[in-house]
């Protein structure tokens, strides 16, 4: 059992969420568990790739606002962890919304009544094609060969959710969070509220430029410039092809894809990230990593 399961088990045993619970369930009903201001208990909403995640980690990345471009975030993170293992990108947004529609190299067909499926390399990315009768999300589809690390593309309308549920320092126990935020001032006064909720182990994608308008760091909250001290922030910059075309089966550009390798070094569990650092120690990655 990893540190994060055992740490979520001890929280919901004090919420008493494993009364009328089997023994072969208390994990994955541990990790649905949170503290809220030293009370504990369980987020409201239902977090369906923790139904699946087949022994591998779960990256989850949230935008701080609307149009922040956490799709193109999840995408190059997942990509990046492919050096690492088998990699599972899940779009949870909204069909009709969803910014990986075209993302795949290769289309598969739908998986099971709830997904379609593709492929991009080395990456399995699986998209939801339609919510469950009672209005829920369903579980992630089961692929063949073993355990994969997940990465969630979460959408706008289940963040938002997840955000009006985890509030008042709410931290997420079972993901590792990516917040996305635009460079702007706006923006940043959002993204503190969202850092509010899932507490300050998260990581923070800055799409936008290197140096930060000094308007925009006045307006840092303690929690984002914390992250920016201790270099948990990684600049994404913004591409004009990107903007105009949006994702497609096409290689992401050079940048964007090291600002996904730097993520990728700050969410590989210790063992991996000396690999991770020499895979991300090029020029390029290493403007993709600056903060300011």
């Amino acid at each position: 059992m990893t540190i994060e399961a055992m740490r979520a088990a001890v929280v919901a045993i004090r919420a008493g969420v494993f009364d009328d619970i089997e023994a072969t369930d208390i994990v994955a009903e541990a990790s649905r568990a949170v503290v809220v201001d030293g009370v504990d208990r369980e987020v409201g909403v239902h977090r369906p790739w923790l139904d699946g995640t087949a022994g591998g980690s779960v990256a989850l990345v949230l935008a701080a606002h609307g149009g922040a471009g956490a799709s193109t975030v999840a995408l190059a993170v997942a990509e990046a962890l492919t050096d690492s293992g088998r990699v599972h990108l899940l779009d949870f947004g909204e069909p009709i919304w969803s910014g990986l529609a075209a993302a795949a190299s290769i289309e598969l067909g739908s998986e099971g009544a709830f997904w379609w499926r593709g492929r991009r390399g080395r990456l399995d990315l699986s998209r939801l094609a339609r919510h469950r009768t009672d209005g829920g999300l369903p579980s992630p589809p089961e692929l063949d060969g073993g355990a994969r690390r997940l990465v969630v593309d979460a959408g706008w309308a289940l963040t938002t959710a997840l955000l009006q549920a985890c509030s008042n320092q709410v931290i997420l126990l079972g993901e590792q969070v990516v917040v996305v935020t635009r460079v702007t001032v706006p923006a940043v006064r959002q993204t503190e509220r969202a850092l509010t909720a899932v507490g300050n182990e998260a990581v923070v994608a800055a799409v936008g430029p290197a140096r930060w308008p000094r308007a925009v760091e006045a307006s840092c909250g303690p929690r984002l410039a914390e992250l920016r001290a201790l270099g948990r922030v990684v600049r994404v910059p913004i591409d004009r092809r990107l903007e105009v075309s949006g994702l497609t089966g096409d290689r992401l550009p050079a940048a964007v894809a090291a600002a996904g390798r730097s993520l990728a070094v700050l969410l590989a569990p210790a063992t991996s990230r000396a690999e991770q650092r020499r895979r991300a120690a090029s020029p390029q990655t290493e403007a993709a990593g600056e903060t300011r």
